[in-house]
């Protein structure tokens, strides 16, 4: 009797393994069935982007990208190689615009020596030039006079960056550079905006190889949108 009951006990346990197994073999099938299911470049807000509570409204056929940078950001600076190439690459269907980040007193110096290079047409002759400058060769440029002294002969002279970075003209271009930021909601840089719409940051799932990935995946999608609004005016 005994010798019986633990016959049907083996029977059991092999039964329920048997079955455990199965179970466990479709479990690891479905959630494969999943994964392939899943677009490979697909990227989902609020994990890869974030979308903007409050979009400005943007007209064109190009798509608008905003990079919010610092010359003082080291992760701005390993940037800025690939994003100099992609913005080249893209520029016949993207519009690029930089916006330098104000967030304390030497970042605003900075900003306002960025935008005396724009006002004197030299941001492209030596923008990766200060990024060097300031990461590469250690300079510390946290006065107006230190800024204005190393760009003395750069394509302009120290007293009339000095000038520049001063002038009313700069200074409407700080105001607007701050609005911004406080109103695309930028907490960190380096940060891009795509088409007034979708917020791209570093993160623990996009980092700095990705980033640019995900600013693809939205002027992809933005394209798309514009191409189904104009066929449904046709």
């Amino acid at each position: 009797m005994t010798k019986s009951r633990n016959k049907s006990l083996t029977h059991q346990k092999i039964a329920i393994g048997i079955g455990a197994a199965i179970i466990a073999g479709l479990v690891i099938y479905f959630s494969t069935l999943v994964v392939s299911d899943i677009p490979m470049g697909d990227y989902v807000a609020g994990v890869h982007y974030e979308e903007l509570e409050n979009p400005r409204r943007l007209r064109g056929d190009k798509i608008e990208i905003m990079e919010v940078f610092s010359y003082a950001c080291v992760h701005c600076y390993n940037l800025e190689p690939d994003l100099a190439d992609w913005v080249v690459d893209n520029r016949d269907k993207t519009t690029f615009i930089r916006v330098p980040a104000i967030s304390n007193d030497s970042w605003r110096i900075l900003a306002r020596g960025y935008y005396a290079t724009e006002v004197l047409g030299i941001t492209e002759d030596y923008h990766l030039g200060l990024f060097h400058a300031f990461h590469d060769k250690r300079i510390n440029f946290n006065s107006v006079a230190k800024l204005a002294n190393y760009f003395d002969g750069k394509g302009t002279t120290a007293e009339e960056f000095t000038k520049t970075m001063k002038s009313p003209e700069v200074t409407k271009l700080m105001t607007e550079a701050d609005s911004i930021q406080r109103r695309y909601r930028v907490a960190s840089v380096p940060t891009i905006i795509v088409n007034g719409k979708y917020r791209v940051k570093t993160t623990q799932q996009v980092g700095r190889s990705r980033i640019l990935d995900v600013v693809d995946y939205l002027v992809e999608k933005e394209l798309a949108g514009k191409q189904q609004v104009q066929a449904a005016s046709n």
